[in-house]
């Protein structure tokens, strides 16, 4: 009897090949993140298999940043959503980003891979937008009386910057990490909250 062969759809293969690239980069490196050493870990019969959906390197690493940052919103957004307050969000939003990339170390430190390794220009252009849009909540918190006065692109730079650190060096035991967590939200709670508020 012939054996069933197994077909996966265009969307299944892409997953899988964004899946072995996360584990090339955050295990050996982005230099060492070729077709060919992904080929081997993904298990598939040519390196054709990954250029058929990603045209070169900077195509697969556009998508894997893509991919990583839709699964953190899937997260981030229902987190974000259910707090009525700016400064609910505020703590939601960095509770559930930091918990993601301590969930998932090997997409983190991949993600830092790519991040440390793209081309100047695209690399500010996606803090930018990361920090703009972090920026108007807290503009927002700002004209609702929640936090103080302060420039709130300078703030979320910071927060962008204390998040992107975590991701690089956040401890292995889960209580430290849990600890270290609790007293990031408590700092950006201290340092945004009104004067003389709680």
């Amino acid at each position: 009897m012939t054996p069933t062969r197994s077909y996966r759809t265009t969307q299944e293969r892409r997953a899988e090949i964004i899946e072995a690239t996360v584990r090339v980069l955050a295990e050996q490196g982005f230099a060492a993140t070729s077709f060919a050493r992904i080929r081997e870990v993904a298990e598939l019969s040519s390196t054709r298999m990954i250029s058929y959906h990603f045209v070169d390197k900077a195509a697969l690493m556009g998508a894997l940043v893509e991919h990583v940052v839709q699964q953190a919103a899937a997260v981030m957004v229902p987190a974000m959503e259910a707090e009525a307050t700016w400064r609910g969000k505020l703590a939601a939003y960095l509770t559930s980003n930091l918990r993601f990339l301590a969930d998932n170390r090997l997409a983190a430190r991949a993600l830092i891979e790519v991040i440390r390794n793209a081309p100047r220009t695209d690399n500010d252009l996606r803090e930018d937008t990361s920090a703009l849009l972090l920026s108007l909540l807290l503009t927002q918190g700002q004209e609702a009386g929640e936090f103080r006065a302060f420039d709130p692109l300078v703030v979320a730079r910071s927060i962008r910057a204390t998040i992107d650190a975590f991701a690089m060096t956040m401890p292995s035991e889960e209580a430290a990490t849990a600890a270290a967590i609790d007293e990031i939200v408590a700092l950006y709670h201290r340092a945004t909250r009104p004067e003389g508020g709680s």
